[in-house]
Protein backbone atom coordinates (compact mmCIF):
# COMPACT_ATOMS: atom_id res chain seq x y z
CA UNK A 1 0.00 0.00 0.00
CA UNK A 2 1.41 3.57 -1.16
CA UNK A 3 2.31 5.72 1.96
CA UNK A 4 1.47 8.89 -0.43
CA UNK A 5 -1.42 8.87 -3.08
CA UNK A 6 -1.83 11.12 -5.69
CA UNK A 7 -4.86 12.34 -7.49
CA UNK A 8 -5.52 15.01 -9.99
CA UNK A 9 -8.94 16.14 -10.70
CA UNK A 10 -10.02 19.78 -12.39
CA UNK A 11 -6.39 21.01 -12.28
CA UNK A 12 -6.37 20.15 -8.42
CA UNK A 13 -3.80 17.49 -7.11
CA UNK A 14 -4.76 15.88 -3.79
CA UNK A 15 -1.04 14.41 -2.14
CA UNK A 16 -2.31 12.37 0.77
CA UNK A 17 -0.21 11.03 3.60
CA UNK A 18 -1.18 7.76 4.42
CA UNK A 19 0.19 6.25 7.06
CA UNK A 20 -2.32 6.92 9.88
CA UNK A 21 -1.23 4.26 12.10
CA UNK A 22 2.06 5.79 12.61
CA UNK A 23 0.77 9.18 12.80
CA UNK A 24 1.85 10.01 9.13
CA UNK A 25 5.41 10.43 10.32
CA UNK A 26 8.16 10.60 7.60
CA UNK A 27 10.41 7.07 6.98
CA UNK A 28 12.51 6.72 4.06
CA UNK A 29 9.45 5.43 1.71
CA UNK A 30 7.16 8.46 2.96
CA UNK A 31 10.25 10.70 2.03
CA UNK A 32 10.66 8.53 -1.77
CA UNK A 33 7.25 8.79 -2.19
CA UNK A 34 6.30 12.38 -1.22
CA UNK A 35 9.09 13.66 -3.13
CA UNK A 36 8.11 11.66 -6.20
CA UNK A 37 4.44 13.13 -5.66
CA UNK A 38 5.12 16.70 -5.10
CA UNK A 39 7.83 16.19 -8.37
CA UNK A 40 5.01 14.94 -10.52
CA UNK A 41 2.68 17.85 -9.44
CA UNK A 42 5.26 19.94 -10.33
CA UNK A 43 5.86 18.78 -13.76
CA UNK A 44 2.61 17.88 -15.02
CA UNK A 45 0.89 20.65 -17.03
CA UNK A 46 -2.40 19.97 -16.24
CA UNK A 47 -2.21 20.30 -12.70
CA UNK A 48 -2.45 24.11 -11.45
CA UNK A 49 -2.64 23.35 -7.22
CA UNK A 50 -1.59 21.31 -4.76
CA UNK A 51 -3.72 20.19 -1.42
CA UNK A 52 -1.55 18.14 0.95
CA UNK A 53 -3.79 16.61 3.50
CA UNK A 54 -3.01 13.52 5.60
CA UNK A 55 -5.12 10.31 6.28
CA UNK A 56 -6.33 9.78 9.86
CA UNK A 57 -7.31 12.44 12.74
CA UNK A 58 -4.69 12.21 15.05
CA UNK A 59 -1.92 14.12 13.00
CA UNK A 60 -1.06 15.45 9.83
CA UNK A 61 2.29 14.62 10.40
CA UNK A 62 4.06 14.02 13.79
CA UNK A 63 7.51 14.79 12.24
CA UNK A 64 10.56 12.04 10.89
CA UNK A 65 10.33 8.44 12.30
CA UNK A 66 13.18 8.31 14.60
CA UNK A 67 13.25 4.29 14.46
CA UNK A 68 12.82 4.22 11.03
CA UNK A 69 15.92 7.20 11.18
CA UNK A 70 18.02 4.82 13.79
CA UNK A 71 17.68 1.43 11.99
CA UNK A 72 18.49 3.52 8.41
CA UNK A 73 21.66 5.45 10.27
CA UNK A 74 22.89 1.93 11.68
CA UNK A 75 22.76 0.62 8.92
CA UNK A 76 24.06 3.16 6.26
CA UNK A 77 26.60 5.97 6.57
CA UNK A 78 25.52 9.37 7.16
CA UNK A 79 25.26 10.98 4.02
CA UNK A 80 23.54 8.37 2.87
CA UNK A 81 20.63 8.96 5.85
CA UNK A 82 20.87 12.62 4.41
CA UNK A 83 19.87 12.32 0.84
CA UNK A 84 17.05 9.62 2.19
CA UNK A 85 15.63 11.74 5.05
CA UNK A 86 14.82 15.26 2.96
CA UNK A 87 11.50 16.64 1.87
CA UNK A 88 12.35 19.03 -1.55
CA UNK A 89 9.06 20.70 -1.18
CA UNK A 90 11.70 22.71 1.50
CA UNK A 91 13.53 23.67 -0.17
CA UNK A 92 13.62 27.88 -1.14
CA UNK A 93 12.00 27.60 -4.14
CA UNK A 94 10.30 24.62 -4.92
CA UNK A 95 8.03 25.70 -7.61
CA UNK A 96 5.81 28.13 -8.86
CA UNK A 97 2.22 26.46 -8.52
CA UNK A 98 0.37 27.59 -5.61
CA UNK A 99 0.15 24.51 -2.82
CA UNK A 100 -2.71 24.43 -0.06
CA UNK A 101 -1.41 22.37 2.51
CA UNK A 102 -4.84 20.79 4.94
CA UNK A 103 -3.49 20.50 8.31
CA UNK A 104 -5.04 18.42 11.44
CA UNK A 105 -4.17 17.14 14.67
CA UNK A 106 -0.23 17.56 15.48
CA UNK A 107 1.89 19.13 12.73
CA UNK A 108 5.46 18.42 14.29
CA UNK A 109 8.82 18.38 13.45
CA UNK A 110 9.21 17.75 9.60
CA UNK A 111 5.63 17.73 9.48
CA UNK A 112 5.40 21.55 10.21
CA UNK A 113 8.62 21.96 8.25
CA UNK A 114 6.87 20.78 5.17
CA UNK A 115 3.95 22.76 5.49
CA UNK A 116 5.73 25.69 6.01
CA UNK A 117 7.01 25.12 2.16
CA UNK A 118 3.30 25.47 1.49
CA UNK A 119 1.74 29.07 0.28
CA UNK A 120 -1.18 28.58 2.09
CA UNK A 121 -2.05 26.54 5.42
CA UNK A 122 -5.60 25.50 6.43
CA UNK A 123 -5.76 23.94 9.95
CA UNK A 124 -8.52 22.11 12.02
CA UNK A 125 -9.22 23.53 15.62
CA UNK A 126 -7.44 20.67 17.65
CA UNK A 127 -4.16 21.07 15.39
CA UNK A 128 -1.01 21.39 17.90
CA UNK A 129 2.53 22.86 16.24
CA UNK A 130 5.20 22.04 17.53
CA UNK A 131 9.15 22.59 16.06
CA UNK A 132 10.85 20.07 18.93
CA UNK A 133 14.30 20.02 17.23
CA UNK A 134 15.94 21.56 19.96
CA UNK A 135 15.66 19.28 22.75
CA UNK A 136 17.23 16.53 20.54
CA UNK A 137 19.98 18.68 20.19
CA UNK A 138 19.45 19.49 16.24
CA UNK A 139 19.67 22.80 14.86
CA UNK A 140 16.56 23.69 12.69
CA UNK A 141 17.67 24.68 9.46
CA UNK A 142 14.32 25.41 6.47
CA UNK A 143 11.41 25.52 8.77
CA UNK A 144 13.37 28.39 10.88
CA UNK A 145 14.14 30.35 7.21
CA UNK A 146 10.73 29.74 6.13
CA UNK A 147 9.20 30.39 9.29
CA UNK A 148 10.61 33.77 9.96
CA UNK A 149 10.02 34.77 6.30
CA UNK A 150 5.65 33.72 6.86
CA UNK A 151 5.61 34.49 10.81
CA UNK A 152 8.27 37.30 11.65
CA UNK A 153 11.58 36.38 13.29
CA UNK A 154 9.93 36.92 16.46
CA UNK A 155 6.68 34.13 16.40
CA UNK A 156 9.11 32.38 14.52
CA UNK A 157 11.19 32.13 17.26
CA UNK A 158 9.16 31.42 19.78
CA UNK A 159 8.22 28.46 18.89
CA UNK A 160 11.94 27.67 17.76
CA UNK A 161 13.52 28.18 20.34
CA UNK A 162 10.82 27.12 23.40
CA UNK A 163 10.48 23.81 21.58
CA UNK A 164 6.63 24.27 22.99
CA UNK A 165 3.43 23.44 21.20
CA UNK A 166 1.44 25.89 19.89
CA UNK A 167 -2.54 25.82 19.21
CA UNK A 168 -4.49 26.90 16.38
CA UNK A 169 -5.52 30.16 17.85
CA UNK A 170 -1.94 31.28 18.17
CA UNK A 171 -0.83 29.88 15.03
CA UNK A 172 -3.92 32.17 13.30
CA UNK A 173 -2.77 35.35 15.55
CA UNK A 174 0.71 34.75 14.39
CA UNK A 175 0.39 34.05 10.25
CA UNK A 176 1.02 30.63 10.53
CA UNK A 177 -2.06 29.58 9.38
CA UNK A 178 -4.44 31.44 7.01
CA UNK A 179 -7.21 29.98 8.33
CA UNK A 180 -8.63 27.56 11.21
CA UNK A 181 -11.84 25.57 10.27
CA UNK A 182 -14.37 22.54 12.37
CA UNK A 183 -12.29 19.37 11.80
CA UNK A 184 -15.45 18.08 9.67
CA UNK A 185 -15.19 21.17 7.72
CA UNK A 186 -10.71 20.90 6.54
CA UNK A 187 -10.68 19.37 3.62
CA UNK A 188 -13.55 20.73 1.86
CA UNK A 189 -12.50 23.71 2.67
CA UNK A 190 -8.97 23.11 1.22
CA UNK A 191 -10.41 21.38 -1.95
CA UNK A 192 -12.90 24.92 -2.75
CA UNK A 193 -9.27 27.36 -2.20
CA UNK A 194 -7.83 24.81 -4.68
CA UNK A 195 -10.79 24.95 -6.90
CA UNK A 196 -10.88 28.72 -6.81
CA UNK A 197 -7.56 29.49 -7.48
CA UNK A 198 -7.62 26.56 -10.24
CA UNK A 199 -10.54 28.92 -11.78
CA UNK A 200 -8.29 31.71 -12.64
CA UNK A 201 -5.29 32.09 -15.05
CA UNK A 202 -2.51 29.48 -14.01
CA UNK A 203 -0.15 31.77 -15.63
CA UNK A 204 -0.63 34.51 -13.54
CA UNK A 205 -1.11 32.99 -10.56
CA UNK A 206 2.51 31.75 -11.28
CA UNK A 207 4.05 34.62 -12.04
CA UNK A 208 2.21 36.24 -8.94
CA UNK A 209 3.63 33.50 -6.49
CA UNK A 210 7.28 34.04 -7.77
CA UNK A 211 7.10 37.89 -6.91
CA UNK A 212 5.25 37.37 -3.67
CA UNK A 213 8.47 34.73 -2.36
CA UNK A 214 11.37 34.97 -4.66
CA UNK A 215 10.80 38.87 -3.79
CA UNK A 216 11.27 38.82 -0.32
CA UNK A 217 15.08 37.77 -1.57
CA UNK A 218 15.44 39.55 -4.93
CA UNK A 219 15.84 43.47 -4.62
CA UNK A 220 12.72 45.60 -5.46
CA UNK A 221 14.05 46.93 -8.70
CA UNK A 222 15.32 43.60 -9.86
CA UNK A 223 12.05 41.97 -9.18
CA UNK A 224 9.57 44.44 -10.91
CA UNK A 225 11.52 44.33 -14.21
CA UNK A 226 11.61 40.50 -14.39
CA UNK A 227 7.57 40.70 -13.37
CA UNK A 228 6.59 43.25 -15.78
CA UNK A 229 9.13 40.94 -18.20
CA UNK A 230 7.04 37.82 -17.75
CA UNK A 231 3.88 40.10 -17.76
CA UNK A 232 4.43 41.42 -21.46
CA UNK A 233 5.19 37.70 -22.62
CA UNK A 234 1.66 36.74 -20.62
CA UNK A 235 0.18 39.21 -22.67
CA UNK A 236 0.47 37.61 -25.89
CA UNK A 237 -1.04 34.37 -24.36
CA UNK A 238 -4.69 32.83 -24.96
CA UNK A 239 -5.41 33.02 -20.88
CA UNK A 240 -4.57 36.35 -21.37
CA UNK A 241 -7.23 37.41 -24.39
CA UNK A 242 -10.09 34.89 -22.38
CA UNK A 243 -9.81 36.62 -19.62
CA UNK A 244 -10.75 39.95 -21.75
CA UNK A 245 -13.23 38.47 -23.86
CA UNK A 246 -15.37 36.51 -20.56
CA UNK A 247 -15.00 40.34 -18.92
CA UNK A 248 -16.45 41.87 -21.69
CA UNK A 249 -19.39 39.30 -21.88
CA UNK A 250 -19.84 39.22 -18.38
CA UNK A 251 -19.19 35.16 -18.30
CA UNK A 252 -16.55 33.15 -16.17
CA UNK A 253 -13.35 32.74 -18.20
CA UNK A 254 -12.67 29.22 -19.06
CA UNK A 255 -8.50 29.07 -18.74
CA UNK A 256 -6.07 26.77 -20.79
CA UNK A 257 -2.87 27.36 -18.76
CA UNK A 258 -1.26 28.50 -22.37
Amino acid sequence: MSVVTYELKEHVALITLNRPEAMNTFNPDMYREFNAATARFRDDKDAWVAVIAAAGERAFSAGVDIKALDQFANESDLDAAKEVFDVELEGEYFCDKPIIAAIQGYCVGEGLSMALGCDLRICTENAQFLLPESKLGIPTINAAMHGARIMGVSNALELLLLGEARDAAWAYRTGLVNLVVAEDKLLETAMEWAQKIASLSPLANRITKEMAVLGQTRGFNENAAIGAAKRDQLMRSHDVQEGRRAFMEKRAAKFIGA
